[in-house]
């Protein structure tokens, strides 16, 4: 049951004191340094791209995004209270309302391809409108 689920994940890290923590501008560098180490060094697809991919990439689509991902509220990072250091975070939009970014680099072919994939998904089966998805 969902109890029993959250005590197992609660003491899969009994050394870690964490905490959830709605996304704010001033987390942005930490932010960064999280994402783009996890996808540039074990993003499956980005690696077919090598080395045409540079972390740079990653970091330039961030901070052309980074106060609307903080406006729209719906991301957020985890902080090990412990430390104090933030160990993750999820960056989450509305599917129905997310920023145009204009990608200069070769993670365009990345980006179509997800587009190509979840598109139509997204279009014909998930529900209209904003706040739904």
């Amino acid at each position: 049951d969902a109890v029993q689920l959250e005590e197992e994940t609660l003491n899969a890290c009994p050394h870690l004191k964490m905490e959830a923590v709605p996304l704010q501008l001033e987390h942005r560098q930490d932010v960064i340094d999280i994402i783009v180490s996890s996808f540039y060094n074990k993003a499956d697809l980005e690696q077919w791209l090598k080395p045409g991919v540079l972390r740079t990439d990653y970091s330039d689509i961030l901070n052309d995004i980074w106060s609307v991902l903080v406006d729209c509220e719906l991301s957020f990072v985890i902080y090990d209270r412990n430390t104090e250091r933030i160990i993750g975070t999820a960056l989450n939009f509305d599917a129905r309302c997310e920023p145009e970014v204009e990608i200069k680099s070769k993670l365009l072919i990345i980006f179509e391809f997800l587009e190509f994939c979840e598109g139509p998904i997204r279009d014909n089966y998930l529900p209209k409108g904003l706040n739904q998805i």
